[in-house]
């Protein structure tokens, strides 16, 4: 299966904002997905999703992609998944509206990845000590990266003159 964000990388438009650039464009957002996450991805996916079905991750992952009760499945995932459940609703949005993407957001969340990835070699090689710390940082710079995609989506809706303020639905099916 082909990475969900392939089949973006010959779209037209760009974001009306950057990951980098979505904290000052609207830090109110930025705070709030920041500290409620997970209370973001929900109220996203709630909004793409309106009265549709729920499949795992909109689909894009090849975890589960039968159609399940949206309540509780949602909550689980965005709970045991939340970094993959963001990424979907960016993704939806990204087809939704024909926008590529953008190389900066590609390196920010592969650094994120890095640093998940060397936290988990600290953890094996490195006494405890170092292991929290690499892990704690790790962390920390995974819920940065993840309240910046959120408030970039979230902005995406509020200023692209196609969305007219308005979530993309998902229709079902497969990506």
């Amino acid at each position: 299966m082909p990475h969900a964000l392939e089949q973006c990388k010959n779209n037209d438009n760009e974001w009306a904002t950057s990951m980098l650039q979505a904290p000052c464009n609207d830090p109110g957002y930025c705070c709030f997905a920041c500290f409620c996450a997970p209370c973001v991805a929900y109220m996203q996916r709630d909004e793409i999703l309106g009265d549709g079905p729920y499949v795992c991750c909109l689909g894009m992952f090849p975890c589960c992609t039968m159609e399940l009760p949206k309540i509780p499945c949602l909550c689980c995932e965005i709970c045991c998944c939340i970094g993959l459940a963001a990424s979907a609703n960016r993704i939806h949005v990204m087809n939704s509206f024909s926008i590529k993407p953008d190389p900066c957001d590609e390196y920010i969340i592969c650094c994120s990845n890095i640093m998940q990835c060397l936290a988990i070699c600290a953890r094996i090689f490195c006494d405890p000590e170092t292991a929290d710390l690499m892990e704690n940082i790790a962390d920390l710079i995974f819920c940065i990266v993840l309240s910046c995609m959120q408030t970039q989506t979230n902005f995406e809706i509020k200023n692209n003159p196609q969305a007219h303020g308005e979530w993309p639905k998902y229709q079902g099916g497969m990506h």
